[in-house]
């Protein structure tokens, strides 16, 4: 009998292309994420892509974003989102960031566009960190852009958790944290161009302006545009030098290119086009309340342990499967079915003999008939080889069908 095993073709031209990795699920309440995000224009029938603007410790939407960020880029014909973290970003970062994965999907989805965002600070951190742990918002996003993010952990976190204690944030801060070092162990995911943009005169991202370093970046620091330029961590949010470089990341393919931004930007302060009334208002009380708010907060023993998908031994394993069925002309047609995403390759066996390997896609393989007759059981078993959890094997086996010529 002739039987010939032909694989399923997963992912090549005319076959359904597969869904791209979600990542972990998301844990927080569905209804606190909807709320926490606020859009103004139309999203669908804008003239530019939409931007996310994510703030940082302490503050909140209207706080970092009313009076500058959100009708300049308005002004511009950009929709203008943002999305309010979980009690003004005061908790673990392991809860925040789900609100900018669920935010960003969301607004793609809507908008049908690439989504760019803007953050600072924490808003900066997490804005980055959300690609790199949920994969399928690689292709959802266009620039990330971080305004003075603590991307290599911050000293002045260390020396605040130097006594035992520490808000949960702050422990998270800490150059050497476990939640700091899960990203530096990842590499940066294809698609998103990201621009780092710092201040040497941070005064708690430290050391400054190292500490806001993103590896793989447009790295940025403000001074070495304009020389001096007095310009600290709060105040960032509102400076036209940086509001230079995010605009000239959001109009032009890849990254900020600093040689773009007119040396004129210097002798400007405010970011043009910011609301001056709303400005005086909201600025002095936003950083009140921020360094209030974070004195104020609750303080931990320890760094919360690290949860999916920052720690992907609590990750659920994937789950695959070996399919086969009967086709015309006596083949057997077998695939791998599930998540097949994580798969990094699979050995085809009959008996203990390889008869394939099949590297990434398709992971299918081809038997001949004189093979096939040799075969002493009438069994098929996978090796799969699995991206998560790291070095995974998994070991599928299912009876061989007759099938007839």
């Amino acid at each position: 009998m002739a039987v010939t095993i032909a694989g399923l073709a997963l992912g090549v031209p005319g076959a359904r292309a597969e869904a791209p990795d979600p990542g972990a699920a998301l844990t927080e309440p569905t209804q606190a994420l909807e709320r926490a995000l606020a859009c103004r224009g139309a999203l669908r029938r804008a003239e530019r892509p939409p931007v996310l603007l994510v703030h940082g410790t302490g503050s909140s939407p209207d706080e970092s974003f009313s009076f500058g960020y959100e009708p300049a880029l308005a002004a511009l014909g950009f929709p203008v989102c943002t999305v309010r973290l979980p009690e003004n970003g005061l908790v673990d970062m392991q809860r925040s960031i789900q609100y900018v994965v669920y935010a960003i999907r969301e607004v793609a989805q809507i908008s049908q566009r690439k989504v760019s965002l803007i953050g600072h600070s924490q808003g900066a951190l997490l804005a980055t960190y959300a690609p790199y742990f949920w994969p399928d918002l690689s292709a959802q996003l266009d620039d990330v852009i971080g305004l003075a993010g603590p991307y290599q952990g911050t000293t002045s976190a260390n020396a605040g958790c130097a006594h035992g204690t520490c808000p949960v944030f702050t422990w998270q801060f800490r150059v050497g944290s476990k939640f700091n070092a899960a990203y530096l162990d990842k590499p940066q995911p294809a698609g998103p161009a990201f621009t780092a943009i710092a201040t040497a005169f941070d005064e708690l991202v430290l050391p400054a302006p190292q500490a806001a370093r993103l590896n793989g970046a447009s790295n940025v620091v403000i001074q070495d545009l304009c020389p001096a330029r007095p310009v600290e961590h709060f105040v960032l949010v509102a400076d036209a030098v940086a509001y230079a470089l995010a605009l000239d990341a959001l109009t032009h393919r890849g990254p900020a290119d600093p040689s773009r931004v007119s040396p004129a930007t210097c002798l400007q302060t405010l970011i043009p086009g910011a609301d001056l009334a709303q400005l005086a208002g909201t600025a002095p009380r936003a950083i009140a309340n921020a360094i209030a708010r974070i004195v104020a907060a609750a303080s931990v023993d320890r760094e919360p342990l690290l949860r999916c998908p920052f720690d992907v031994g609590d990750c659920p394993a994937p789950q695959v499967r070996l399919t086969r069925r009967c086709v015309s002309a006596g083949r057997l047609r077998i695939a791998l079915a599930g998540d097949v995403d994580a798969v990094r390759d699979v050995d085809f066996k009959l008996d203990k003999r390889r008869v394939r390997r099949a590297v990434r896609e398709p992971f299918a393989g081809v038997v001949n008939a004189r093979v096939l007759r040799r075969a002493r059981r009438a069994r098929l078993r996978a090796v799969v080889y699995l991206d998560r959890p790291t070095s995974t094997r998994v070991i599928l086996a299912r009876s061989l069908p007759r099938c007839g010529a």
